[in-house]
């Protein structure tokens, strides 16, 4: 005898509202995965088109250099001191260029490992400190180091590549300062918003500041603030803000700006503690 089988209303019309929603929520993921890849291929033509330029220029002031340099004029000894000093200006401009799109590319490839190290944090951010009382890049600069006295918690970094974050944010202290302006790196914990502890590590600096209207793009690889804010002396490529903000996100952290034009900046990164 043959047993019959049957479905209640009830049952099916829920089954068919549980296929609805999940089918709603892939198609939401589905859209807003397509529109971030929309996002990161707009942002890559944008760098490219950046980077285009970039080069672009440099190389036309090295080729301009070379054609006077080959015209067969009669060059005086401060023309040919110019037109070499402009030719090494530039190439070191191209260097930099070169070196920095070469890294950011590098640490934004997920298949490259970063060599993570657990240090302990006050005495890791003491030494990078002092090791930088003898560059004389900071010898005309107020240098200052601050950081809790109950400093005492354990991270996880890559050493040169969070040392290169420090680099960046010293040397663009000193940059956008004028001598006797001070620098300043900081160090404490802090709640995080999920409530558990983090490591916020502060750069400050009472230099010239940056516009409140480029605050939100700086960490951005296709922005460049006004060249109005860079010291003619001052050679970068422009992405190293962009480098920074990848570094740190890497490393499971997180970095901000606050900055007030004629004040100051300060970089603030909270890094996750590692549990004792």
């Amino acid at each position: 005898m043959k047993k019959s089988t049957f479905s209640s209303p009830s049952i099916e019309s829920e089954t068919i509202e549980k296929l609805s929603a999940q089918l709603i929520q892939t198609t939401q993921a589905l859209y807003l995965a397509n529109e971030q890849l929309k996002r990161e291929q707009q942002q890559k033509g944008q760098m490219l088109a950046n980077i285009s330029h970039d080069l672009r220029a440099p190389i036309t002031a090295i080729r301009g250099c070379i054609d006077y340099l080959n015209s067969g004029h009669v060059l005086s000894e401060e023309d040919l001191k110019s037109s070499l000093q402009l030719i090494d200006r530039r190439t070191r401009t191209l260097e930099c260029l070169i070196q920095d799109m070469y890294f950011l590319f590098s640490v934004e490839d997920m298949s490259r490992d970063f060599e993570f190290t657990t240090v302990e944090a006050a005495p890791f951010l003491e030494e990078y400190f002092y090791d930088n009382l003898f560059d004389s890049r900071y010898d005309d600069r107020e240098m200052q180091l601050e950081l809790s006295p109950d400093l005492n918690c354990r991270i996880s970094v890559d050493i040169q590549k969070f040392i290169r974050v420090l680099d960046n944010l010293f040397t663009n202290a000193a940059k956008y300062s004028e001598p006797g302006a001070s620098i300043a790196l900081s160090a404490q914990t802090v709640p995080s918003h999920d409530k558990d502890t983090v490591l916020l590590i502060e750069v400050s600096d009472t230099g010239i500041g940056i516009p409140q209207e480029a605050l939100a793009h700086i960490f951005d690889r296709t922005y460049t603030v006004s060249s109005a804010r860079t010291p003619a002396s001052a050679t970068g490529s422009g992405l190293g803000l962009s480098i920074v903000n990848t570094i740190v996100q890497r490393h499971g952290g997180n970095i901000t700006c606050k900055s007030k034009e004629g004040a100051g900046s300060t970089f603030s990164i909270t890094l996750p503690i590692i549990s004792t």
